[in-house]
Formats: structure tokens, C-alpha cells, sequence
């Protein structure tokens, strides 16, 4: 990639090497680098076709929704690098230009009147107050999933829905080291931070609803779900990743009376399952790395 062009010294000044997919930063933050993420966050990449091909699937999506009085709502969980530039080497640093893809997309989406939630300065007003990002994994901490579950529910017009982030969440607590660190060969039980995870109210009793989801097998570590709650709440389909899949069940479940949960696939998911849901609102949340459409063999679905 071009970070690593530009830096011949990049594997031994950072520990990071093509079969290795992480720099050490500041702090001995741990950044993903696979996956062009690191050029990425540093604006030496743009994809144009998969990001414009991302934009007519939303457009597309958003035109069903309409359709039915749904509601689409969009945001993206940022890349680490992207929300902690200053805990980056110098050298990386020093490379950064603009706009990112991201930038993009922030800027695209709202001219075609698609609601955007740019989740960037939501986490900056609360980077002095506790971690958003765990210290050796890719993801985000549950502060900063909470976070960005309220943001889009205030997107949609439903702020009521919001979780207070002492319900959800308690004080920070250690966690395991994560998989970034299992990269560099570590694996300390207590190796980084996070919240105590609570469960806010009302929990209500889980319903599976079949014949809703794609069918896939238990072995798909991404496999689709739908529950209803037994308590009162709107329809809420989330079309994510791993930065949804798990923290936003517990406050999907105490605020709606059906939720459900898919793979992005990379603008490759099932439309279909939105018509057998029949949600009143759709939450699409990629990760900033994972933004761009990846063309799959066989036909869009």
C-alpha cells in the first residue's frame, strides 16, 4: 500500500509486517493495518467505483424504504487511526491528507437526502472522558457503541429512544488483551480496559422470529437474527458488523418491540429480508474500513 511505499522503514520502526497487520502507536496503541485501513484513515486511498457504488445501493435502499414509511438511517463506526491520529508515529502522521474516504461520504450522502450521522465529532466530545477504543483490539468500546446507538436513534427522530450511558454501561473495568495483541503473540487476561456491560431497561423476554433472516449456517460467525421483545417499541433492523453484532443487542432489546440483524456483506445483503421484517426503521453501519461495495460472484440480491 502507499503507507508502506513511502516508508521503507515501516516493519522494523512500528512491529508491523504483511503477515502482521499491526502498528504500535502512542501509548502502545495497537491500529489495525490490514485491509488498506491505515491508508484509509490517512486519505491515501479512494476507491471510486466501490464508494459511488455504495452510495446507489443507499439510494436504492432508501427508495424501498420510502416506499413502505420506513426510515434509513446511516453512520460508520470510524477507523481507530481516524479518531486517535495523535497517538500515530510521526511518519504517518506526516502523510495525512484529505478528504478520506469517509470525508466523502459525509459530504455525498446528505446532498442526496440520505440521513448521515458522521459519528467523529459525537466520539471527539468525549475522548477526555474514558476510552472509545480498546487499547489492542479493532473495535470500539461499549461506551462508544452506546454512543453511537443514541446518535441514530436522535437521527431517526426518536432521541426517546436513547439509552442513558449509566444503564447501559458501568465504570471501566480490565478486559482480555484483544485480537490485535494475539497478532504480536500476547494474551494477557487483564491486558486491556473497557465497561462494565449492564442491561438497561426494559429486557423483556427474547422471541426468535424464523423465517425472516437469510438462513445460514451456525457456523457463520455473522449469522443474521430477528426477536421480538414482548414490550412495546418500533421495528429496528440493523445492517452491520461486528461493531453492532453483539454491543447493540442488549439496547435494541429494551427499545424495541422487534429487532433484527445482518451482515452488511459489503452492499451485498439480502433485500429481501427487509421485506419479511418489515421494519419501521433501518440502521445501515459499516465500519469505516468495510464502507466500500466488494463485488461478489453471482447477482446482487
Amino acid at each position: 500500500g502507499a503507507v508502506m511505499a513511502a516508508n521503507a522503514s515501516y516493519a522494523r520502526a512500528t512491529d508491523s509486517t504483511r503477515a502482521r497487520p499491526v502498528l504500535m502507536g502512542e501509548g502502545r496503541q495497537l491500529f489495525y493495518t490490514g485491509d488498506l485501513t491505515l491508508e484509509q484513515s490517512l486519505g491515501l486511498v479512494f476507491r471510486t467505483e466501490p464508494m459511488a457504488a455504495l452510495v446507489q445501493t443507499l439510494e436504492r435502499l432508501k427508495q424501498k424504504l420510502e416506499a413502505s414509511g420506513a426510515q434509513l438511517v446511516v453512520t460508520v463506526p470510524p477507523n481507530a487511526a481516524t479518531m486517535m491520529p495523535e497517538r500515530l508515529p510521526d511518519w504517518a502522521r506526516a502523510q495525512m491528507r484529505k478528504p478520506t474516504e469517509l470525508d466523502w461520504l459525509a459530504d455525498e450522502l446528505p446532498k442526496r437526502d440520505i440521513t448521515f450521522v458522521d459519528l467523529r465529532p459525537i466520539l471527539a466530545a468525549e475522548a477526555d472522558k474514558g476510552p472509545l477504543f480498546r487499547r489492542s483490539d479493532t473495535h470500539w468500546t461499549q461506551k462508544g457503541a452506546i454512543l453511537a446507538f443514541n446518535a441514530a436513534m436522535v437521527a431517526a427522530g426518536r432521541a426517546d429512544l436513547a439509552v442513558p450511558l449509566d444503564e447501559a454501561m458501568g465504570p471501566v473495568v480490565p478486559v482480555p488483551s484483544g485480537d490485535l495483541a494475539r497478532y504480536l503473540g500476547e494474551a494477557d487476561p487483564v491486558g486491556d480496559l473497557d465497561y462494565d456491560v449492564r442491561n438497561p431497561a426494559p429486557q423483556g423476554q427474547l422471541t426468535p422470529l424464523t423465517g425472516i433472516m437469510p438462513a445460514r449456517p451456525d457456523s457463520d460467525p455473522f449469522k443474521p437474527h430477528a426477536f421480538a421483545t414482548g414490550h412495546g417499541g418500533p421495528s429496528i433492523l440493523v445492517i452491520g458488523d461486528s461493531f453492532t453484532q453483539h454491543y447493540w443487542t442488549r439496547l435494541l432489546a429494551a427499545r424495541t418491540s422487534r429487532f433484527a440483524w445482518m451482515h452488511h456483506s459489503y452492499c451485498r445483503f439480502e433485500m429481501d429480508a427487509i421485506d419479511r421484517f418489515k421494519p419501521d426503521i433501518v440502521i445501515y453501519i459499516p465500519t469505516e474500513r468495510s464502507i466500500a461495495c466488494k463485488p461478489q460472484k453471482g447477482p446482487a440480491s
